[in-house]
């Protein structure tokens, strides 16, 4: 091959088209350009090494050299990018290119999924044509006279003396085989009907079996229920009994913090709902023969206390039990201090230097320490004693007039203690030397509307319903258990702050 030919090969394969290959002169000049530029057209006398380092300009920049050499095929590499066009590389072609290998991926994936679905297809097929078979088979071997063998067939239109005892049986054997299936349809049905009646009275019996089941482990659970909260309160009881001879032992001034105090008067509250819940939860309320006294104390907690709804009955009784106990906390010198005799005079003069304020609780806390060690104290214990079977014989009386309830001995053996409870922790407020007042709400009269105080009040009936009415008030209705409240610092000063350590639990209503 003449190297001329080889050139001109080779000016062709430079001569291919490019999409942006060479770029438009910035002249204004209207003159069009027939003629390829010089670069891309190789003279006769290039020599084939010097066009393939021309095709890859880039491999000796990539290529370390060393030295003065490196300097020289960086300045020919420069002076030869400087002597070529620039080539643009087309910029939607490698994204085009992306996009046929994923159409082609696609493709690849949909034709192996219908592969597979074609295949899934030819099984299905497969069984198909299987169970026929065994279906035919299963009907030759029970009636092998009807199926026709492939060499004695007929033409449809061929009808022989032969064929016709053949259809016959045939068609008989078609008629029983129709009272077979119609005698088993009808065997099915009847099964069909004695099931749904079985269901049925399956239905009619669970249901009311699923109601006595269900109450009896209601009963049974509320009775553990309420067993569990009393042997909690007891052990807890025990717990503060401990904490206060500790306390007692540790602090001679017999002085308690107010958390302590707190936590007392919540457990006598608590032992209080326990009491009512045990053995008043099965009563109704009846106020058709109430007697004077129980009218009396009955309109204490509420004057219309025949409006009361029955689902706040438990509340009630909560209530009445709570301003039996109110007597105790009344008391303002010693509980168990007689009106009468030698001890008398000490009520007396209490009184007359109430009003001294700091001076007046320290004299009382002297007192007691006092009274309780002295010969005294057999006289207090047996004043407590008449007035804790007094208070206890009243509130039964008054259960007994609206419930008709005889309360068992061990019910009379636990209103005692909590009368007991409710007697020592008076005793504690009383040797304090900060002020402390329990108060049980009332409204007497009636005539004025009552706001709920969250800060000394929190109800315990659920006014709201389900909650889909949003009460936007409330009203206070009736007391359950008093509130308690200090006054003042630990010494007694600063009267006029007031803290209040235990809320007041009270029935509520709207209006």
């Amino acid at each position: 091959m003449t190297p001329e030919r080889k050139s001109s090969e080779i000016t062709n394969r430079l001569k291919r088209p490019l999409k942006g290959a060479t770029r438009t002169s910035k002249t204004t000049s209207s003159s069009t350009i027939s003629a390829p530029p010089k670069a891309a057209i190789a003279s006769p006398n290039t020599k084939k090494e010097d066009l393939q380092r021309r095709k890859n300009i880039f491999n000796d920049m990539l290529r370390p050299k060393p030295g003065k050499e490196a300097i020289d095929s960086n300045a020919s590499t420069s002076e030869e990018l400087e002597q070529h066009p620039t080539v643009v590389i087309e910029p939607n072609a490698m994204d085009r290119l992306t996009e046929l290998e994923r159409a082609l991926e696609a493709a690849k994936e949909e034709q192996e999924a219908m592969r597979e679905e074609l295949e899934k297809i030819r099984l299905h097929s497969q069984v198909y044509r299987d169970t026929i078979e065994d279906y035919r088979r299963q009907l030759s071997s029970a009636y092998p006279h009807n199926m026709p063998t492939p060499h004695l067939q007929t033409p449809p239109n061929t009808h022989t003396t032969e064929d016709l005892p053949r259809r016959l049986s045939h068609g008989s054997q078609s008629e029983s085989l129709i009272d077979q299936n119609q005698k088993l349809r009808t065997r099915i049905y009847d099964l069909q009907e004695q099931i749904a009646e079985r269901d049925d009275a399956l239905q009619s019996v669970q249901p009311s079996q699923a109601r006595s089941r269900s109450s009896i482990e209601w009963d049974s659970i509320t009775v553990r229920l309420h067993n569990t909260e009393k042997e909690s309160q007891e052990r807890l009881q025990q717990l503060l009994d401990l904490k206060h001879s500790i306390s007692s032992l540790t602090r001679m001034d017999n002085q308690i913090t107010d958390s302590d105090l707190a936590e007392r008067a919540d457990q006598l509250y608590h032992r209080v709902r326990e009491w009512v819940i045990s053995n008043f939860r099965r009563t109704k309320l009846d106020f058709s023969n109430v007697p004077v006294d129980t009218l009396r104390a009955l309109r204490a907690i509420h004057p219309y206390y025949a409006a009361i709804d029955s689902t706040d009955r438990l509340a009630f009784y909560q209530a009445l039990l709570s301003n039996g106990i109110m007597p105790i906390f009344q008391e303002q010198l010693c509980v168990g201090l007689p009106d009468s005799g030698s001890l008398s005079s000490i009520r007396q003069l209490g009184p007359y230097i109430e009003g001294a304020g700091s001076d007046y609780r320290e004299w009382r806390r002297t007192t007691i320490r006092a009274l309780e060690r002295s010969e005294a104290k057999q006289i207090l214990e047996r004043e407590r004693e008449k007035l804790v079977h007094r208070i206890a014989g009243d509130i039964q009386h008054q259960f007994f007039s609206i419930t008709s309830v005889n309360l068992p001995s061990q019910a009379q053996t636990s209103l005692i203690s909590i009368l007991n409870v409710a007697i020592d922790l008076q005793q504690m407020l009383l040797m304090q030397k900060a002020q402390y007042h329990i108060e049980f709400f009332r409204n007497q009269e009636a005539k004025e509307i009552v706001s709920f105080d969250d800060e000394r009040m929190e109800p315990v009936n659920d006014i709201d319903g389900d909650g889909d009415v949003l009460v936007e008030r409330r009203f206070f209705s009736f007391c359950v258990f008093p509130c308690l409240e200090k006054f003042g610092d630990e010494f007694g000063e600063k009267t006029d702050v007031r803290n209040i350590l235990l809320k007041a639990r009270v029935c509520c209503e709207t209006r």
